[in-house]
């Protein structure tokens, strides 16, 4: 395992929450693209980019859902994408600290003020990392409440 303090390195996977209204079985890809859409309204609007978690730096992948109320994490599946793909797009990753998680990342392009003020722009983006997350071998955890 990682510390989180090592710095992320181009052959390592990052992991994001997928709420289940985000897993689409009658559509290909499985995953939707909005599943890699930033939280624009609300209380904690993703200012900072999208959160993932470095795969590396969790005991376990299901670890990155301790933050979520017990009752609630069967609502979340994981999928992971490669830090490759990330910087194929065109984008970086940044290392944020979260206090109950460690190895909490963020995309710092997909944002909430330029998606907001742009959201053609990161259609491709988000159909990429949806067809990646789709992949069988990415998918970790399917959500398991109904």
């Amino acid at each position: 395992m990682k510390s989180e303090d090592e710095p992320i390195s181009a052959d390592e996977w990052l992991l994001r929450r997928v709420r289940k209204e985000k897993f689409r079985t009658d559509k290909n890809p499985l995953i939707s693209p909005n599943a890699f859409e930033p939280r624009i309204k609300g209380d904690h609007p993703d200012t900072d980019g999208i959160s993932l978690f470095r795969e590396a730096c969790q005991q376990i992948p299901t670890d990155i859902l301790s933050a979520i109320a017990s009752d609630k994490r069967g609502e979340n599946g994981i999928v992971k994408i490669p830090v490759t793909l990330i910087q194929q797009l065109g984008m970086s990753v940044k290392m944020i600290r979260d206090e109950q998680i460690s190895g909490h990342v963020v995309i710092p392009e997909l944002n909430a003020v330029d998606y907001a003020n742009a959201k053609m722009k990161f259609v491709l983006i988000k159909e990429a990392l949806a067809n990646e997350a789709s992949n069988d071998m990415n998918i970790i955890l399917y959500p398991t409440a109904s």
